[in-house]
């Protein structure tokens, strides 16, 4: 009901029935139209905040998938080059089955050949130990892939952090929306409660009057101590992030 229409019935009010009633009558309606103006106004904010919250924990998931991304990358780069290096038996089983090798007619090896088996078993060894990865190089793979690890929980516990306050501004803009509705349904009465003077139905508007008051004070309690402790929960969320921004740089 707009507040043009409740002018109307205010008006109307003063003109119809018993004044005193009709008095009472208008000034309900009024009350009640105060009512709908605070409620709709609180359910904006708390839809504004809900839309807010859901923006910024979006944009953790977002950070989140590139960490595990990076994450994944670097693993899969590490597991790659442990997979080319050679292994140490593998080498000995060539060197071994090189050595072994003898002519067809089972002749013991000649000088010769011996000095060429000695030059391909050397050249097998080189080229093991060039395919080998350094172990610095393997160690710093490692240890950039446990900080992106790390990274990918953090990013994670970030956007966790914003279900509390998601959850807070959603129960609250649906509390809010009760007692609108509450104080809509409290102008119809008291309309008709003015067309009819009757005292019976306009106390009925009376107490949707009292109901959206409760909803209303009820409903901003609850969102003011959900709000604080998911706010507490984001700040001890950034203070991590900034912490380990300082031990990255110390590092």
């Amino acid at each position: 009901m707009s507040a043009h229409e409740i002018a109307e019935h205010i008006e109307h009010a003063a003109h119809s029935g018993n004044p005193k009633t009709s008095k009472f009558i208008g000034i309900t309606m009024a009350l009640l139209g105060v009512m709908v103006a605070l409620c709709s106004a609180l359910v904006g904010a708390e839809r504004t905040e809900l839309i807010k919250a859901l923006v910024e924990q979006s944009t953790r998931m977002g950070t989140y998938q590139t960490e595990t991304m990076k994450f994944r990358a670097m693993r899969a780069n590490e597991e790659l080059l442990k997979a080319l290096s050679p292994a140490q038996d593998e080498i000995k089983k060539i060197e071994t089955t090189l050595r072994s090798k003898r002519a067809s007619s089972g002749r013991a090896d000649d000088e010769d050949t011996s000095e060429l088996k000695d030059l391909i078993s050397s050249a097998v060894e080189d080229l093991a130990d060039l395919l080998t990865p350094d172990k610095k190089v393997m160690n710093e793979f490692g240890r950039v892939a446990k900080t992106y690890e790390r990274d990918m929980k953090e990013a994670r516990e970030d956007a966790d952090a914003y279900d509390g306050m998601i959850e807070a501004r959603q129960e609250a803009a649906e509390g809010y929306e009760r007692a609108l509705l509450a104080a809509e349904i409290g102008i119809v009465i008291a309309s008709v409660a003015l067309l009819l003077g009757n005292r019976a139905v306009w106390s009925i508007s009376l107490l949707l009057a009292l109901l959206c008051l409760g909803k209303v004070g009820i409903t901003y309690q609850r969102t003011e101590h959900a709000v604080a402790a998911a706010e507490k929960k984001l700040d001890d969320a950034a203070k991590n992030v900034i912490q380990l921004e300082k031990d990255d740089e110390q590092e």
